[in-house]
């Protein structure tokens, strides 16, 4: 047996227990009793937490595969580390530049949403 077979009991037992839990956490709004018991701040806290772990999640794995093309583009790993970091930071500066050059067109209002203080309920 190899390591990989031994963990697919492990494997599908956290995938059912977060289905479970997502299932279980959405079944919420179904009782108007639990909604109005719910406060926005924890709300606003649990959503917002969840956002930075999906993100956090995601950036990890786009960050780790670009880091093995450019190192294999470079033929070095630590240039292939600093061209990934700097391509992610390059990618930030031109997204933030993006929205405040033009604020005629951001009718959503993101520059609001990047000026504005946190946690003002």
């Amino acid at each position: 047996m190899t390591a990989v077979e031994g963990n697919v009991g492990l494997a599908l037992g956290v995938v059912c227990a977060a289905g479970a839990a997502t299932a279980v956490g959405a079944s919420v709004v179904f009782f108007p009793k639990l909604v109005a018991m719910a406060s926005r701040r924890v709300l606003a806290g649990s959503l917002g937490l969840s956002a930075g772990v999906m993100t956090y999640v995601s950036f990890a794995e786009i960050f780790v595969k670009s880091v093995d093309e450019f190192s294999v583009a470079s033929g070095d790993e630590d240039l292939g580390y600093i061209y990934a970091t700097l391509s992610f930071f390059g990618g930030v500066v031109l997204m933030l530049v993006s929205l405040t050059d033009y604020p005629s067109t951001t009718s959503t209002g993101y520059v609001y949403l990047l000026t504005r203080p946190f946690f003002r309920f």
